[in-house]
């Protein structure tokens, strides 16, 4: 008898409160730190785009203009002819 008395009079209502402040802050310490970590949101299912030049990257572009003038100057020569 003695326990049921002492469990009574236990208030019940700032248990719950403290559970539900520490849930909330659980999910919010979660969430910020999945967010700060910069993990990405989403995946790109492509093939990834570098910006960087090779070292060789100018003198492939020049072969590549230059190849393109002879073909056009052989294609403007030998036009209507």
């Amino acid at each position: 008898m003695e326990i049921r008395q002492g469990a009574q009079s236990v208030p019940t209502r700032p248990i719950v409160l403290l559970m539900a402040v520490l849930s909330v802050l659980a999910l919010a310490l979660t969430g910020w730190y999945v967010l700060a970590s910069g993990a990405p949101h989403r995946s790109v299912g492509g093939p990834t785009i570098s910006t960087t030049l090779g070292p060789d990257a100018n003198d492939r572009n020049l072969q590549i203009l230059q190849a393109r003038g002879e073909l056009q100057s052989k294609a403007e020569a030998t036009h209507g002819h």
